[in-house]
């Protein structure tokens, strides 16, 4: 007689499913590249990058809608920890770590390491002293696992109370971040994006929770990659000859770097408590590239690593995935699957932003202000570069960024078809429901 499982086992045609997924949004974004080399209207093209990964995201959302309490609230403890750790590291990326972050890298440098670290960091934490215990306990929630270990349903209320102000927060955050990436797509009200972002994020939590979440955040996970490497890798191509933009990206910071030495660009120190990040709109670059303690002291520096790096280990929407592993031992490795796609990604953003540095110092610096390049004027339209004087020669404070927009405007910079600005926009866009998703469900 054959034992029975004490667990149920993953689907073993999940690979399999997952590959005709991939392969249905790659054709999706073929297709696009395909309709804009017949002409078809920029504003097709458009509303296909939107509309069509939304509806993939959405369906395979629905198609793991569930009315069972235990898929509900921890997905029947089944999921693989590969597909466990990429949607705690997109989760935890969300839009900020694909928009936000690869601008401050473009615009701050070195100084923005303090950012980056933080969250590899933090999952690094995550994975030592918090979920494998919140896994043995088998609590699905921070307040859960606090009102058992001290048995005590006022600590419980009053954790769910405490933590839903940043949680709040970040959801906040993450919705304007996805409404400023969608009405870059598409040219609707921000307004409008914002609510289809939160409906579609919250149509699929009510109707399936953990275990719907999980695989659309998984759905979500592909679309991401593939805005981020795609276009990165074809400028890789371009400029270094080699399809590994985290390794070619060293060679163009050196170039950057003896670029910038021989334009005299100045250097910039702050107090070592200084913290300055650039916010929202355009701000002018003030330093060069490499050069740290720019724009965040060294003081202020190690204090935001360790920052992010607590608000990423003690996260309650990344802690309450640990509870979807079959066991102690899966949830450890999804956490270390995390924390490698989460460290890919971000060599990735780095890359993106060492590419467009090397534009700029290349062809920008010391050029007459009437004569900038052709490809600046399609990045000025995208909103994401201005020149502040035209009447001389540009200098680096003259240089206009605006932070959110760097990761398309790469693709626009090198001229690349409209379809692939599309795609980076549309991957921002799905980072961003990741994490919407995850913060509403916690919540």
């Amino acid at each position: 007689m054959m034992p029975t499982p004490q667990v149920r086992l993953a689907n073993p045609r999940l690979g399999l499913l997952f590959g005709v997924y991939a392969a249905a949004l790659i054709g999706v974004g073929l297709v696009v590249l395909l309709l804009e080399q017949l002409g078809v209207g920029d504003g097709v093209l458009r509303a296909a990058m939107f509309g069509l990964p939304l509806m993939l995201f959405l369906g395979v959302g629905a198609a793991a809608m569930t009315r069972d309490a235990h898929d509900f609230h921890a997905a029947g403890r089944r999921v693989p920890p590969f597909f466990s750790g990429l949607a705690v590291a997109i989760s935890a990326l969300g839009g900020f770590g694909l928009v936000v972050l690869s601008g401050c890298i473009f615009i701050m440098g070195s100084d923005a390491f303090a950012l980056l670290l933080g969250f590899p960091a933090g999952l690094v934490v995550m994975a030592v002293l918090l979920v494998p215990f919140l896994r043995k306990v088998g609590a699905t929630t921070v307040p859960g696992f606090l009102g058992r270990r001290l048995d005590s349903g006022l600590v419980r209320v009053a954790a769910a109370a405490i933590i839903s102000v940043p949680m709040l927060l970040a959801l906040v955050a993450e919705i304007r971040i996805a409404a400023m990436a969608g009405a870059t797509l598409t040219g609707l009200p921000t307004a409008i994006v914002a609510l289809i972002a939160t409906a579609s994020a919250a149509a699929i939590v009510a109707g399936g929770g953990m275990r719907a979440l999980t695989w659309s955040t998984a759905a979500k996970a592909v679309a991401v990659m593939l805005a981020i490497v795609v276009p990165v890798t074809i400028v890789s191509l371009i400029v270094s000859s080699l399809p590994f933009p985290q390794m070619s990206a060293g060679n163009i910071a050196r170039q950057v770097l003896r670029t910038e030495l021989f334009r005299n660009v100045p250097t910039q120190l702050v107090a070592p408590w200084i913290f300055d990040v650039p916010g929202e709109g355009l701000v002018p670059l003030t330093k060069r590239f490499l050069q740290s303690s720019g724009h965040i002291g060294s003081l202020a520096s190690s204090l935001t690593i360790l920052v992010v790096m607590a608000g990423i280990a003690g996260s309650p929407a990344l802690l309450g995935r640990s509870g979807t592993t079959p066991s102690v031992q899966s949830a450890r490795a999804s956490m270390s699957w995390a924390v490698l796609i989460c460290g890919f990604i971000l060599l990735t953003l780095i890359a993106v932003a060492v590419f467009m540095r090397g534009l700029v110092a290349d062809q920008l610096l010391g050029q007459a202000g009437e004569r900038l390049p052709a490809w600046f004027q399609g990045v000025q339209q995208l909103g994401a570069m201005a020149v502040e004087n035209r009447t001389g020669e540009v200098r680096l404070g003259s240089i206009l960024v605006r932070r959110d927009l760097v990761l398309p405007a790469l693709p626009v910079a090198m001229g690349l078809p409209a379809g692939l600005v599309y795609l980076s926009l549309a991957g921002a866009f799905a980072a961003c429901l990741a994490a919407i998703g995850a913060h509403l469900f916690a919540l």
